[in-house]
């Protein structure tokens, strides 16, 4: 199943290694917005985001932030929420991104990791905030 636009094509060349490499150019419109609001939203870096957002609106249009941000927030708890159950990839989908997961490493992402980073930055933050 597809959402809408999902599988339709287009004749551009996209640089996958650039969801890895913050020097590489991903070949996307807006793309340095595109990430900085990525990495603002998920590195809770909630003062910096409101900053970024302004920067993004100002250079894509409102709801084209908005959107962005709506689709990573929403892609972030469907994966969460498909990984915590134990969802595998449908046999299509394995198949149809086998090179793109293996072009972004993406199959050795290690939730386990992330969520120790996660615990880290919340305790720093909740020291933080007890000490101010």
């Amino acid at each position: 199943m597809l959402l809408r636009a999902s599988g339709q094509r287009e004749n551009r060349d996209f640089n996958l290694n650039a969801v890895n490499d913050a020097d590489s150019d991903p070949g996307v419109d807006h793309a340095d917005h595109l990430r900085r609001l990525t990495e603002a939203a998920i590195g809770s870096r909630w003062g910096e985001l409101v900053t970024v957002r302004g920067e993004a609106a100002a250079a894509m249009g409102e709801q084209a932030m908005v959107d962005a941000l709506t689709v990573a927030a929403g892609f972030n708890g469907i994966t969460r929420v498909a990984d915590a159950t134990g969802i595998p990839l449908d046999p299509t989908t394995q198949k149809v991104t086998g090179s793109m997961r293996a072009e972004t490493g993406i199959d050795a992402f290690d939730y386990v990791a992330k969520s120790a980073r996660y615990d880290r930055q919340r305790r720093a933050r909740a020291t933080t905030d007890n000490n101010a």
